[in-house]
């Protein structure tokens, strides 16, 4: 097969050169003559001019509905993961995602560099983020059911010229199935081959079309979903538990890499003088909620949480899609989207830890309350029928002193959580043709709406501290039928937040040839944009309050909206038979942050058949998210243990040294956009009909990088001849004449900061055999490397994180990726055996004083 513009060879290029599998057609005895086919041209994913060439200059992997069964995933989460250009790094997904006030989302992250920065869409258009917490820019693909999707696009490059903001690492294009007739309905059942715990999948979908575009002048198409999954909790999977740990000889992976916490039960206690760990009274016989690791004194218990937590959340969710043409004319059509989409998602996380390691809200009435000060603080005293005197004197302890408990509140129940999502769609537009222009106007409304709701294990805080601080809870076994009752009535249940995150958008573009090139004919497109987004957050009165336990301080009211204008205009010069070049240029103004000029130009060449290069150069961006921007500045504390350079060494003073400082975050609407420069060089080599190489190397270079959470307290400590700026003092101390005052505030808002730098290869190889007497045979791989992941730090440091998991980066970079599939067809038979190969990568050290 060689590179021509036939019906047959862009099927064969598409399924084979780009991944796919090949299907055999028999072919007639005596073929009898056909007229020419009529070629209709579509638009690809990283390009507004429609084409008949469905290979362009730049790299686009396509996964039709063929590729996507054999898969044999059942969520668009798992179909992505097959994709070696999509890393772990910088991606959520529903089950990691347990705790993290994410709602259960799933995310996907081009080349590790976060759901930001990967634009996905559903027929090449837009769709409403998520709307969980913090987040207005990552969309949950999951809301994507897979049994609508016809193929997936995946342009492998940054395409902001094109598309505009997010596309800085590429484009997830999801085209959904449309235009079919007559009814369909299939069922699937799955269960995991490790057994126990659950699993178990059920998937349902029915289809129904009727209408014929050309004789009925209109189709109609429904597609109906629903899918349920069970859970999956640590306790049923061996390899997630800590327990039966051996220690290490090398001493270097012990201690900072241990995953266990210090709030336990029974709970580790401590002098409340001078924070000192006194032990344990049951050390030793840690009892089943804790254990001993051998990576810290023996005189301690330690928690697991891996047990309590979802490893798979608890799942369900119903889709109803719907779309619609009608021929108004010949040249003329009006097309209709419609989609609704409903997720219930259950999930489980360990007990709530209650001590002075954990700060309250300024805003929660304890702040200033004693013994609490501050802290989550569990204070037992010598008069408690609790009070362990006789095992603090034997440590060397004052049993005459109150102490501090390091405490995990199992009495109250392990955290359960669920979170039900909304999100409808509307699509309405136009297209056609008419002198000699393709054309097309589209309205788009969209919006997500997420409800999280507790259901357990979440105390309010003015009601489970002072019941703490009354000594009648057993911080070491079971405390009496009375106050374990106490304890679950001082929980919340109910909702804690209701967000929701919209678009509109008007749009029009259209596209057209001027002139003959020797080549073929010059092309050119033009379009606009109008939208309007919106992020509106309203969480409950006690999380506003600051009183629920385990969600990490208040949450604040949030209801921002802004314009969006973009104009982008394209052209693709066809100069010879063998070379083609296109350029692309799209202007973007954001309301509120200003605007933005991106562009691409990009070249292929075939000197010969069967042999094809291809390059493209471009800039992009990334505008801040709403919540970036305007998130309610809340008050928060620092990490605990740090020093004030400045007045630590000199007065030894609590307020000064190993304490936590005062912290401000939150969005900030001085931050600027993100941007990027990228290129692409590849190569496509088919010796045969049935066999093809390919590899493109990619270099992807981010500036002003947005930094969630502000610059780390202990960087901006360590040069504050550069941050100083962002530490707010007291007045000078009198003791302490000649120093500044005490430090009252850290200011911790979003900002720019820092530069991220990749670069690696993606490599592709197909074999398809001739078709033998059993069958059909087909051999792919796609693979993904990593040849460098920098990211350098607001201190300027440089991390290097290709082959490690560092806490700078979002995630594990392991350096190889790959996606093997051997594919068998017989008749209507075939299967499909498939490898997913992740490299290694090194673990850097933790942190020994981070609290858990």
């Amino acid at each position: 097969m060689k590179f021509q513009h036939s019906p047959v060879a862009m099927a064969v290029f598409a399924t084979g050169i780009l991944g796919a599998g090949h299907v055999a057609q028999a072919q007639p005895t005596t073929p009898a003559p056909v007229a020419p086919a009529q070629l209709e041209r579509v638009e690809v994913t990283g390009s507004a001019i429609k084409r008949i060439d469905a290979e362009t200059s730049l790299p686009v992997q396509v996964l039709s509905r063929e590729d996507i069964a054999r898969t044999g995933v059942t969520t668009a989460e798992g179909l992505l993961r097959t994709i070696t250009a999509i890393d772990a790094a910088g991606t959520l997904v529903s089950a990691n995602g347990a705790g993290l006030n994410t709602g259960g989302i799933s995310t996907a992250s081009l080349r590790g560099l976060g759901s930001a920065r990967t634009l996905v869409l559903v027929n090449g258009r837009r769709i409403a983020p998520y709307g969980s917490v913090g987040d207005s820019a990552s969309v949950d693909v999951n809301s994507i059911p897979i049994q609508a999707i016809e193929r997936v696009e995946v342009l492998k490059e940054g395409a902001s010229a094109v598309y505009g903001s997010d596309a800085i690492a590429g484009v997830i294009n999801f085209i959904l199935r449309r235009e079919y007739t007559g009814a369909s309905i299939s069922a699937e059942y799955g269960q995991t081959i490790s057994g126990g715990g659950g699993g178990k999948q059920y998937n349902i979908a029915g289809s129904y079309g009727f209408g014929s575009l050309d004789k009925d002048r209109f189709n109609v198409s429904i597609l109906a979903t629903y899918q349920k999954t069970d859970a999956i909790y640590g306790a049923d999977r061996r390899y997630a538990t800590i327990s039966g740990i051996s220690v290490n000889p090398d001493p270097n992976s012990q201690l900072n890499n241990d995953p266990s916490s210090g709030n336990t039960y029974p709970g580790n206690i401590a002098s409340s003088s001078t924070g000192a760990t006194i032990g344990n009274p049951l050390a030793g016989n840690c009892g089943p909620f804790s254990v001993t690791s051998p990576f810290f004194s023996p005189n301690v218990c330690r928690f697991d949480p891996s047990p309590y937590v979802t490893l798979l959340p608890e799942a369900e969710n119903w889709s109803l899609f719907g779309s619609g043409r009608f021929a108004i004319t010949k040249n003329l059509e009006a097309f209709a989207e419609l989609s609704y989409t409903h997720r219930d998602i259950f999930t489980q996380i360990q007990p709530v830890p209650l001590s002075d390691q954990f700060a309250l809200p300024a805003t929660n009435p304890l702040f200033a309350v004693d013994p609490f000060n501050g802290a989550s603080t569990f204070l037992l005293r010598p008069g408690s029928p609790y009070y362990p005197a006789s095992y603090i004197a034997s440590r060397g302890g004052d049993p005459t002193e109150a102490v501090l408990v390091r405490y995990r509140a199992f009495e109250s129940g392990v955290r359960q959580t669920r979170d039900v999502a909304e999100i409808p769609r509307v699509v309405l537009g136009i297209q056609g043709d008419g002198m000699g222009w393709d054309f097309n106007a589209t309205y788009l409304w969209t919006e997500s709406k997420l409800t999280e709701s507790v259901e357990g294990g979440f105390p309010q805080l003015t009601k489970v501290l002072p019941l703490l601080d009354s000594g009648l809870v057993n911080p070491f076994g079971p405390s009496s039928p009375a106050i374990q009752q106490a304890l679950r009535a001082a929980n919340f249940n109910g909702d804690t937040y209701v967000n929701k995150s919209s678009m509109q958008s008007i749009g029009a573009g259209a596209s057209r040839d001027l002139m003959a090139l020797s080549g073929g004919p010059l092309a050119i497109a033009l379009g606009a944009e109008f939208r309007r987004e919106g992020y509106n957050a309203q969480p409950s009165a006690l999380l506003i309050q600051g009183d629920v336990s385990g969600y990490g301080g208040n949450q604040a009211v949030v209801d921002v909206h802004r314009n969006v204008t973009s104009f982008y205009g394209e052209i693709n010069a066809p100069l010879a038979k063998t070379f083609e070049a296109g350029a692309a240029i799209r202007w973007d103004d954001y309301e509120g942050t200003g605007s933005k000029t991106t562009g691409r130009v990009s070249g292929k060449w075939t000197p010969m058949n069967g042999l094809l290069f291809r390059g493209s150069a471009g800039t992009g961006f990334r505008a801040p998210s709403l919540t970036a921007l305007y998130a309610t500045n809340t008050e928060g504390v620092s990490v605990p243990g740090v020093d004030d350079p400045l007045r630590c060494p000199t007065t030894n003073s609590s307020i000064d040294c190993a304490t936590q400082f005062a912290t401000t975050i939150g969005g900030s609407p001085t931050l600027k956009p993100e941007t990027s420069e990228n290129y692409t060089l590849g190569a496509i080599w088919e010796p045969t009909n049935q066999l093809s190489f390919g590899v493109d190397a990619w270099w992807i270079d981010i500036k002003d990088t947005i930094l969630i959470g502000g610059i780390t307290v202990p960087t901006i400590l360590a040069d504050l001849g550069r941050y100083g700026s962002l530490v707010t003092r007291g007045p000078a101390d009198a003791a302490f004449p000649g120093l500044p005052g005490p430090i009252t505030n850290i200011l911790q808002t979003n900002i720019n900061q820092g530069t991220t730098s990749v670069q690696g290869y993606d490599f592709n190889a197909s074999f398809r055999p001739a078709k033998t007497d059993y069958g059909l045979f087909s051999v792919n791989l796609n693979a993904t490397y990593y040849d460098k992941y920098d990211i350098t730090l607001p201190d300027g440091t440089v991390v290097h994180a290709a082959g490690t998991l560092d806490t700078t980066a979002a995630g594990p970079i392991p350096k190889w990726k790959t996606y093997l599939t051997l594919n068998w067809q017989y008749g209507p038979w075939g299967a499909t055996l498939a490898n997913r190969y992740q490299g290694g990568y090194r673990d850097s050290d933790g942190n020994a004083s981070a609290v858990v």
